[in-house]
């Protein structure tokens, strides 16, 4: 009896422990240790979609630490996108942004890379550039990068996302929270962007209420 009780206990123990480690890894911010989990969870886990982005967002959080001297020094392009331009009901791009963030997992390591030698690259001559996307909205986007070269950059809602890019002339264009948002940028260094929520805007909304009235 008293065996069966110390088993008993013992699976208890276990159990308790292996439920904290679950709860434990959506407070982690060690990133082998979200690494390994996502490694080894069921594709079904619901917490991979929220433990990805936290990951993009540590790992970037990781070499931007490295280089914050040189992007300290650059201005943000802050921009407010009008909540009338464009409304959608259905947001069809969740599946691509799922896969974009896991080419972006698993080329991470190549990525860090090159985003610290274009970093800390001084030579005049250099042809390419870093694109620093900031994402304040409350909604995961996609910015689509259309020039000579296109990209398509997953950006985690309050995280952000960048690329190496050949410096030109490029058309950004994203879905920001059901409002369209598309901006050319001449890009000959590197740039900052910043995508906030989207504001209501107060004359169609004053005009709206005075054609209401009549």
């Amino acid at each position: 009896m008293k065996k069966a009780a110390l088993i008993l206990t013992v699976f208890s123990a276990l159990h308790l422990s292996a439920q904290k480690k679950k709860s434990d890894i959506l407070k982690s911010t060690n990133i082998k240790e979200i690494e390994n989990f996502l490694r080894v969870a069921h594709p079904d886990d619901p917490r991979r979609s929220v433990l990805k982005p936290k990951l993009i967002s540590l790992r970037n959080s990781t070499w931007m630490k490295a280089g914050k001297t040189s992007f300290a020094s650059l201005k943000p392009v802050v921009t407010e996108i009008p909540r009338s331009v464009v409304q959608q009901k259905h947001n069809a791009e969740a599946e691509e942004f799922r896969k974009l963030l896991d080419e972006n997992s698993g080329n991470h390591q190549k990525k860090t890379v090159k985003l610290l030698n274009q970093l800390f690259n001084n030579d005049v001559s250099n042809k390419e550039a870093i694109l620093l996307l900031q994402n304040n909205s409350d909604c995961n986007m996609i910015v689509r990068i259309q020039g000579e070269y296109y990209y398509n950059l997953a950006v985690p809602a309050h995280g952000e996302n960048s690329v190496v890019i050949k410096k030109g002339d490029y058309q950004l264009s994203s879905n920001v929270c059901d409002a369209r948002y598309s901006s050319t940028k001449n890009i000959a260094k590197n740039m900052l962007v910043i995508l906030n929520n989207p504001v209501v805007q107060l004359q169609s909304y004053a005009q709206g209420r005075n054609g209401a009235s009549n």
